[in-house]
């Protein structure tokens, strides 16, 4: 992953798993599947941080967390090498590309609408299935926003700022849809 998919070769791939080419050959087509087998398992791991609390009777605090987790994640040097690598081999490899965001974005979007369904059926917010997909998408876009950006082209953020953009993608959410209780 540290030398992106052009400049490894099969040999520095075999030398670092300890293996032969051929042990890999019998696992993989090609190079192209065993990049795509690690980009897939890399982003499923990633992506299985994301922390969505399941004893929850504060809606903000749970939000908090959850967002909390998912920047974390995707600040992470990993997960930002990973989506440099990739993003400069979807335009020739498209199949690469469509493999993270089938294992990344798109589970995520997934994850999270789903958690929004069932924060909706525990009384906490007030969601149906046709928005949840969306508030979902447009909420992990808030959360990346900038800082996302900002430390993929290698600039940096200073804490408080994610902080503040974490806090207020979720008092948005909780303004809109959040169930007051009284």
């Amino acid at each position: 992953m540290e030398s992106g998919y052009e400049a490894a070769s099969m040999d520095a791939v075999a030398a670092r798993a300890g293996v032969s080419k051929a042990t890999i050959y019998v696992h993989f087509e090609g190079k192209r599947a065993l990049f795509e087998a690690i980009i897939r398992r890399h982003t499923e791991t990633l992506f299985s941080h994301i922390q969505l609390p399941d004893k929850v009777d504060d809606l903000r605090q749970a939000l908090i967390t959850l967002a909390q987790s998912f920047v974390e994640m995707i600040l992470r040097p990993d997960a930002l090498s990973m989506y440099r690598v990739v993003a400069a081999e979807a335009v020739r490899q498209p199949e690469i590309g469509e493999a993270f965001y089938s294992a990344g974005p798109a589970y995520a979007r997934q994850k999270v609408g789903k958690y929004f369904l069932s924060l909706a059926e525990r009384g906490l917010m007030k969601m149906d299935e046709s928005e949840a997909a969306l508030m979902a998408n447009l909420f992990l876009s808030m959360l990346a926003g900038d800082c996302h950006a900002s430390q993929l082209f290698g600039r940096g953020m200073e804490q408080g700022r994610i902080s503040k953009q974490v806090e207020a993608a979720v008092d948005l959410i909780v303004a809109k849809y959040g169930i007051t209780r009284r």
